[in-house]
């Protein structure tokens, strides 16, 4: 049997009465926090993330990491639903600018324990007056989705005097319809999170196909240059997980399951006729969005007896 987390998983005897849950339209950008805490450790994942991660790993769907632009395959993994584009018109760190740089996780050697560390550059452009909102990525969903999004933020040490206050010092995330995160403060009260230790401020974002979510960030005022280190992306926290509806076709027995499910994350399915002893159909179920069917066309069409079904978040 694979592990589970025991508070999450869906019970549900065959003949219950059913309910059903549909997607919302329209897209919709939540501002969740800063995460000041967990600095330089985003991929390991035996440190606790404080706004909730299900496998305690930054990144799991996918990032952009902002540091030289002469393509290190580490900086980039497209999630299975978005593409990630730079605007253009900003520039890279690049080589050389290693000593100025703040420093997190290789996202190679995801795991835990220590983890060696990998330089994280940004992407930056000379933004004028103080004040100044400047765009420097865009991320396009190719289906329908929800994800958590995570803006890196305070990647320039004090190397250089003043060079500190190159990182934005506040971060908004704008969609399709008027969606807008309002601007989010970066730098904590009289900026004590400004410290060269690498920040996430983190949103929960859910659109359809086809729909362009932009991040900004605004200028501090004590440097003429504007800089964010890049974007990740993560399943939504997940909070319940419950089967919405149970059905079997008459001819063949096979049954369906309809359970909710965050997009990409990982169930399993079992069986069990007295709920005591469950015996596992599926350890390798893909969530498919806010719902996901699985047919069982194995216990379902020989059994007789009263059978109960579970799915478990993985």
């Amino acid at each position: 049997m694979s592990r589970y987390h025991p508070s999450l998983f869906a019970l549900f005897f065959f003949g219950l009465l059913i309910f059903c849950n549909s997607q919302a339209d329209g897209a919709t950008v939540t501002p969740v926090g800063v995460d000041e805490e967990t600095n330089d450790a985003w991929r390991s994942s035996d440190i606790e993330k404080p706004f909730g991660d299900d496998d305690n790993i930054y990144g799991t769907d996918g990032y952009l990491i902002a540091q030289f632009s002469n393509g290190d395959p580490r900086n980039m993994q497209l999630p299975p639903y978005a593409s990630i584009q730079l605007v253009p018109g900003r520039g890279f760190e690049g080589v050389g600018a290693e000593p100025y740089q703040a420093r997190f996780d290789d996202v190679t050697q995801t795991g835990t324990g220590v983890i060696p560390n990998l330089i994280c550059g940004d992407y930056w452009v000379n933004s004028g007056v103080t004040g100044t909102v400047n765009d420097f990525f865009r991320i396009t969903l190719n289906r329908d989705t929800g994800f958590r999004l995570g803006v890196i933020t305070d990647t320039t040490p004090e190397g250089v005097p003043g060079l500190l206050w190159e990182a934005a010092r506040s971060v908004k995330v704008t969609g399709p319809g008027g969606a807008d995160s309002g601007l989010v403060d970066a730098t904590g009260p009289n900026a004590i999170w400004r410290d060269a230790d690498v920040d996430y401020v983190i949103f929960d974002i859910s659109g359809n196909a086809g729909d362009v979510f932009t991040v900004w960030g605004e200028q501090d005022a004590r440097w003429q240059a504007n800089a964010l280190g890049g974007v990740f992306l993560d399943p939504p926290k997940s909070d319940t997980l419950e089967i919405t509806q149970i059905r079997q076709d008459a001819e063949s027995g096979a049954l369906t399951i309809e359970f909710t499910s965050i997009d990409g994350a990982l169930y399993g399915i079992d069986t069990s006729t007295d709920l005591m002893q469950w015996n596992e159909l599926d350890d390798g179920v893909l969530g498919m969005g806010e719902t996901t069917e699985y047919i069982d066309t194995i216990i379902a069409p020989v059994t007789r007896a009263k059978l109960f079904y579970r799915v478990r978040k993985l």
